[in-house]
């Protein structure tokens, strides 16, 4: 072993090369997720194309129906021909999915094949990110390593709809779409020369590493975080700005914080990730009561700083909890499981919210989705079953 492996594993890696395509790997996924983070505009794009506030609706919602179920099969895609080349599919099909809006928005279903296109590419990328990151670490900065690369994700979401809004603004829809293309090319070309993975032999849906009984609360917490950050975007700004409150107080504060604690990740390595996941939950909770509670401008960036906080360690922490004990290559099963429970939450709760927004209100409803967290979170740090 030569003395830059093994420094490399001292500080978490696989092996020296492992160190710069950790490196490599992560600079490219948070090119492609620029792309990902361009949507927060599309219903822009879609009302300059002539939609209608409902259609445009429809077209944003049913991007949820191929990213769920995809999400399931990202595991026997990755058995079959690679987790790096599923990797690569995904972003190619996000790039063709989202890029293709350029030619397609102002058609209903020109549109909706676009918009089923990039859903199934974005099933795909979760999954095989965080799989083929996770395979280029070993086991000694673990938890702090993939909370570090996890916060590229959210760190595209403070840059990408900036982006996106300049060049819609300032020079038209077909330099959006290339700002939002353009980067998730470059980052598809740099994942050319890393190091595949070897195939597992289980070529059929293999969850089996998810579907155990010690993972039924933290599954349970990814689905819990999905829905508050649903609300969060669905219900949340309406609420806000009802109270006369600018809608920045609460998302500058909580992307900041999600992003800065993700980049301080390794300093989670040593506690336990059912502690972890449950602190993160009851956080994102008390944020959400602490803002449906007060209109004060202090008190509300509070609660966003919590809510980001609490955020920025649940997925990551159970991602990494469910890949370990498990060989590199089949970790894709379990990390769609996880993606599943989080995008059922995220994607899948709005619709049925709404229905309990309508007649409670919004801060009924709030404190509501607190209380059955902190159960969650509860259960999660005190319940019997222990095993980690």
């Amino acid at each position: 072993m030569s003395l830059a492996d093994e420094a490399a594993q001292k500080a978490g890696f696989i092996d020296a090369r492992g160190r710069s395509e950790f490196i490599r790997f992560g600079v490219a996924c948070l090119l492609a997720s620029l792309l990902n983070a361009h949507v927060a505009l599309l219903s822009i794009v879609f009302t300059q194309a002539g939609h209608t506030l409902h259609s445009a609706g429809l077209l944003l919602s049913l991007f949820a129906i191929p990213v769920i179920v995809v999400n399931l099969l990202a595991g026997p895609v990755a058995a079959r021909i690679g987790t790096l080349a599923t990797t690569r599919l995904s972003m190619s099909l996000m790039i063709v999915g989202f890029g293709s809006l350029a030619l397609t928005a102002e058609s209903f279903w020109g549109a909706t094949a676009s918009r089923l296109l990039h859903g199934v590419g974005f099933g795909l990328y979760l999954p095989s990110i965080m799989t083929y990151g996770q395979s280029r670490l070993n086991q000694v900065r673990f938890v702090g390593l993939v909370i570090v690369f996890s916060s590229l994700i959210p760190f595209s979401y403070a840059l990408g709809p900036a982006m996106g809004e300049i060049t819609l603004t300032c020079f038209g829809r077909t330099a959006f779409f290339l700002s939002a293309t353009g980067p998730a090319a470059l980052g598809l070309a740099l994942t050319l020369g890393l190091r595949p993975l070897a195939r597992p032999k289980a070529m059929g849906l293999d969850l089996s590493g998810a579907l155990q009984r010690k993972f039924i609360l933290p599954l349970t917490a990814l689905f819990a975080g999905g829905v508050l950050h649903a609300y969060s975007i669905a219900f949340l700004p309406p609420d806000l700005l009802s109270r006369g409150i600018a809608l920045a107080l609460f998302f500058v504060p909580s992307t900041v914080a999600t992003g800065l604690t993700r980049m301080s990740g390794n300093l989670f390595q040593r506690v336990s990730p059912r502690l972890l996941v449950a602190s993160g939950l009851s956080l994102m909770a008390v944020g959400l009561g602490i803002i449906a509670a007060s209109s004060a401008l202090a008190l509300i960036m509070s609660g966003a700083i919590a809510f980001g906080l609490g955020s920025s360690v649940i997925y990551p922490v159970v991602s990494a909890w469910l890949g370990q004990g498990i060989e590199p290559a089949r970790r894709a099963g379990p990390q769609a499981v996880g993606a599943a429970c989080f995008y059922f939450g995220l994607y899948g709760m709005p619709f049925p919210l709404a229905f309990l927004v309508e007649p409670a209100g919004y801060v009924t409803t709030s404190l509501l989705l607190m209380a059955f967290a902190l159960a969650i979170a509860l259960l999660l740090a005190f319940g019997k079953d222990r095993v980690d």
